[in-house]
């Protein structure tokens, strides 16, 4: 088996880490289908799911063919669909409870981030005390 580069993997990974991306690609393992499809059944705007469908295309993930005045976009390797379906197996194992508890995934919430900053320091024997209020003359 060649040997691949981390940073190239890490890039693939990137493509997929877009919900967007990924449900497009999640629609597209069960049947190919045009871009307005695909928009309704991902609950994107045309505009957004063309973008992401080009993204996946430059990346090779996707592949497309015209048909009539539609362009068909499918898979462009099964590959794409078993790590789909591997992927969904691992989150759904004991792994996915821990992947979404993980604060290295995902944006943490604002009240996690409060709960975990530090207060402000205040000078010893100092209040904090208003901002003046600059007068209008």
């Amino acid at each position: 088996m060649t040997q691949i580069d981390p940073a190239s993997q890490a890039t693939f990974f990137r493509g997929l880490a877009d919900p967007a991306r990924l449900s497009l690609l999640l629609a597209l393992r069960q049947r190919p289908c045009s871009a307005g499809e695909l928009a309704r059944d991902c609950s994107l705007s045309a505009s957004n799911a063309s973008n992401h469908l080009q993204c996946l295309l430059e990346c090779g993930l996707v592949a497309v063919q015209a048909q009539g005045r539609h362009n068909v976009y499918s898979l462009a390797d099964p590959l794409i669909a078993g790590l789909l379906e591997v992927s969904e197996r691992i989150v759904g194992g004991p792994a996915g409870a821990l992947i979404e508890a993980c604060r290295s995934y995902g944006a943490p919430s604002r009240r996690s981030l409060r709960a975990t900053m530090p207060e402000p320091p205040v000078a010893a024997g100092k209040a904090r005390l208003p901002r003046p209020v600059p007068s209008r003359s």
